[in-house]
Order: structure tokens, then C-alpha cells, then sequence
């Protein structure tokens, strides 16, 4: 089956399952679609600021323009050490927050998966999306976040590009697990196991995923075109596609 056939399959069976049911799917996937919403609005204010400033200060690109306005302010030099000083205490901010947002991802990811193979299913929606803070899901997940950043980290620091190809190899690491734990095999690997899995499991398949998530750019530019409105529907829709790509690869193995 060609590329475009798989997605077009994909993206049917996410309309089918989630039809009648939107609403369930976005209160799953509320606090994606907060964030996303609000980050689009600023954006789009952003690109209609810029628009106007360019349109009413074309001298705005000249060095002089930026010179004139610098020029003789004591204070630059001093928000700059601030602006130092803070990036310590942001880097640790933001491997915080990503794991906390990778969390939720992957509780709306288990729930989806869960909703795709048995569209019959009943669920809570909060329930759901926080399903990976409790003890059954939380330290295998902090554990294969760990260690797929230190293992990207070293990737990206070769070039940028092998970085981005295990990013793709270790996508399906969090799904696997849990099919693992329902099997009853999670006492027999070790969390690195599953990275491992995932490597394997995304062998000839990595630019498949990456077509899969280019072919979703379209919807995001219009969600920030629609000032973050259409983030309603492109998150839990986007999120139940990539879950279904897990779901066929799996079938198809």
C-alpha cells in the first residue's frame, strides 16, 4: 500500500472513531489545546504587528533605525547579564516542563489507543490525559524520557540531522511499553528495551511517520490563522493520527 494510501486510512479511521465524540476528544486533550490556542493567538498578533510596523517604518530593517534607538541606554548592558544569568535556571525550566507536556501527550496518546482499538469505549477524558502521573504509568515514563534525551542529546551533538532520525526511531517508545505492561511482559525488559523496540519497530518506516506529520502542517497554519481557535479540533486529531500510525505498524508486524 503507497504512502498516501496509509494516511489517507489513518486520518479516515481517527474522523470515524472521534465522530459524534469531538468533544470527548478535546477535553482529552484540553491542556495541549490551551497552550497551543494561546501560543497561536500570540503569533498571529505578532504577525499582524509586524505587518503594521513594516508597513508604517519602512526604514525599520536599516542598522541605523535599531542604532538610534540603542544609543545612549545605560541600562542594555545590565539586562543583558540578566538575561545571562537566567538561562541556567530556564534550561532546567524547560527539561522540566517538557516532561511534564511529554507526560500528558503520552496519557492522551494511551487513551486515544485504547479508543481506536475498541471505539465502543468509555473513558474520562481528565482521567485519561493525566494517566501517566499515577504509579502504574509515571516512573517507566520519566524513565524513557531520561534516557531518550541523553540518547538524543548525543545524537544531536554529531549534527543535527542523526538527532532528528532518532527522534523519529524513538517515537513510539511510551506506546510500546504500555502494550508491553498489558502483555504482561513489562517485569521481563528493561526501559531501555523499549527504545530499543522502538528503533526496531520504526525501521523503514521513519520517513513515513515524517510525510505523516508533514502532511498535518496544513492544518496547523490555519489554526494560527484562525488566531488558535482551530486548535480544538487539530490536537486531538493530529494526536489520534500518530497514534494510529503506532496502531498499523504494529497490525502490520
Amino acid at each position: 500500500m503507497s504512502n498516501h494510501r496509509i494516511r489517507h486510512q489513518l486520518k479516515n479511521e481517527v474522523k470515524q472513531t472521534f465522530k459524534g465524540h469531538w468533544g470527548q476528544a478535546s477535553l482529552t486533550a484540553l491542556i495541549p489545546i490551551i497552550i497551543q490556542a494561546v501560543a497561536g493567538f500570540i503569533i498571529s498578533m505578532v504577525i499582524l504587528m509586524s505587518i503594521y510596523l513594516i508597513s508604517t517604518h519602512p526604514d525599520i530593517f536599516h542598522p541605523s533605525y535599531w542604532s538610534n534607538l540603542t544609543s545612549g541606554d545605560s541600562t542594555s548592558s545590565e539586562f543583558y547579564k540578566e538575561v545571562t544569568s537566567s538561562n541556567n535556571h530556564s534550561e532546567v525550566w524547560n527539561f522540566v516542563r517538557g516532561a511534564l507536556m511529554t507526560f500528558i501527550g503520552v496519557g492522551i496518546n494511551y487513551t486515544f489507543l485504547d479508543w481506536l482499538r475498541n471505539p465502543e469505549l468509555k473513558f474520562s477524558p481528565v482521567k485519561g490525559a493525566f494517566q501517566v502521573f499515577t504509579k502504574r504509568y509515571f516512573i517507566p515514563a520519566l524513565a524513557i524520557f531520561v534516557l531518550q534525551f541523553i540518547f538524543q542529546f548525543l545524537w544531536t551533538l554529531l549534527f543535527i540531522i542523526p538527532g532528528i532520525i532518532k527522534y523519529f526511531s524513538y517515537s513510539q517508545s511510551y506506546l510500546i511499553y504500555k502494550d508491553q505492561l498489558a502483555s504482561g511482559n513489562a517485569d521481563r525488559i528493561e526501559y531501555v528495551d523499549c527504545i530499543t523496540m522502538s528503533r526496531k519497530l520504526m525501521m523503514g518506516h521513519k520517513f513515513e511517520f515524517f510525510t505523516l506529520k508533514l502532511s498535518m502542517i496544513g492544518w496547523y497554519l490555519l489554526c494560527l490563522v484562525s488566531f488558535g481557535i482551530g486548535f480544538i479540533w487539530y490536537i486531538p486529531y493530529s494526536q489520534g493520527v500518530y497514534t494510529a500510525f503506532y496502531k498499523h505498524l504494529v497490525e502490520a508486524s
